[in-house]
């Protein structure tokens, strides 16, 4: 790496939770939850592990965690690497955290030397293999803070590069089925409010995550695999104390507020004694996928319910169900209604309730 910036080094992160058996509230978890945080020297920078522990054990939340994150390593050497493969078949872990690098997702055509895709797909493959019911949380990486005006002939700024990330991280959560925890939105949102002030997120040498940035950064991850709010957490890990509130608000806001942006399948508690409050349509899983995948749905109230498979012009090809049954799970083995096998691409499924529209949901069939 660089000793002024050096290229991000790429990791994703990847969160194993374990839907069917752990649904959990706000407030009620299994008894305890393992993650992995897979990643490098922007990881290792003031300890995320230990934020993220602090931060958890302050918001009452019973987690385990643990870390492979090497300096210097990218995510496609993490891809190719025995020891994250062997890290991640160490257990079953409820999630599995791989950080991701900001310049090769901003510039994939022109990084080429560590190339971002296919990674996340061989990862995937390698968690998915490991335990099946894994969650993957793609960490959206931020910008160089002067953007790659450091390099003769670019103009890109900060909000720039951070834009291409944004880009290329939601075009490969739909590519590969991961969903995002968007750290680098936050910080995006916290250096605009602020107006920039140097070297505030970024250690000086332009790259790396200050304390600030860090934390930022857990409060954003926090929100992300717990879908609750961290906001008054009691936990300061040597910042301002009003910089705790500001950083806890916009990481919560950042995600809650925007799940679907995000590719984040919500987590609703089940409780048999309650009818539930919400409609609820599961991204399938796996996705993307070759021969088969399951969607899961549970409704609140009774009625005829359809879901039924659209290619991307809107025609229907299959009809998984149509019924009154108000939850279960289906299976898709990416054929129409004679049989015949559909061509690799796009897919879009969708819930119907006595024939209105509830929900939409998109997902790749692959060949």
């Amino acid at each position: 790496m660089k000793a002024k910036k050096g290229v991000f080094v790429s990791s994703i992160i990847i969160l194993i939770l374990l839907i069917s058996s752990s649904l959990f509230t706000d407030s009620t978890y299994r008894d305890s939850l393992d993650m992995l945080l897979i990643g490098s020297s922007y990881f290792n920078y003031h300890n995320l592990r230990n934020l993220l522990q602090n931060l958890s054990d302050s918001a009452g939340v019973d987690v385990n965690f643990d870390i492979y994150a090497i300096n210097g390593m990218y995510l496609y050497d993490h891809a190719y690497n025995m020891v994250t493969e062997a890290k991640i078949q160490e257990k079953d872990w409820d999630y599995v955290i791989l950080q991701g690098g900001g310049s090769v997702t901003a510039y994939p055509d022109y990084y080429t030397a560590h190339p971002v895709y296919p990674a996340p797909v061989i990862l995937k493959n390698k968690i998915m293999n490991n335990c099946d019911s894994t969650r993957m949380v793609f960490c959206m990486p931020w910008a160089f803070e002067d953007g790659m005006t450091w390099v003769p002939g670019w103009t890109d700024t900060f909000v720039d590069m951070q834009n291409h990330i944004y880009d290329n991280t939601l075009l490969w959560s739909d590519m590969v089925g991961f969903e995002i925890s968007p750290v680098g939105w936050s910080w995006k949102t916290v250096l605009t409010e602020l107006n920039f002030p140097l070297h505030y997120l970024h250690m000086s040498d332009w790259n790396h995550p200050s304390l600030r940035g860090s934390y930022l950064m857990a409060c954003t991850i926090f929100s992300t695999v717990f879908q609750q709010s961290c906001i008054g957490v009691d936990y300061n890990p040597g910042i301002e104390d009003d910089e705790v509130t500001y950083f806890q608000t916009v990481g919560t806001n950042m995600v809650l507020d925007s799940l679907d942006l995000w590719n984040i399948d919500p987590i609703y508690a089940v409780d048999p004694n309650n009818e539930l409050e919400h409609n609820y349509l599961q991204q399938n899983v796996p996705n993307p996928f070759h021969n088969n995948t399951e969607i899961y749905y549970s409704l609140k109230q009774s009625g005829h319910v359809e879901i039924t498979v659209y290619n991307l012009i809107g025609q229907r090809v299959n009809t998984l169900y149509s019924g009154n049954e108000p939850s279960q799970v289906l299976q898709w083995d990416g054929t129409d209604e004679g049989g015949n096998k559909l061509p690799a691409g796009v897919y879009f499924y969708r819930l119907f309730l006595d024939g209105e529209n509830l929900e939409t949901k998109r997902m790749i069939l692959l060949q």
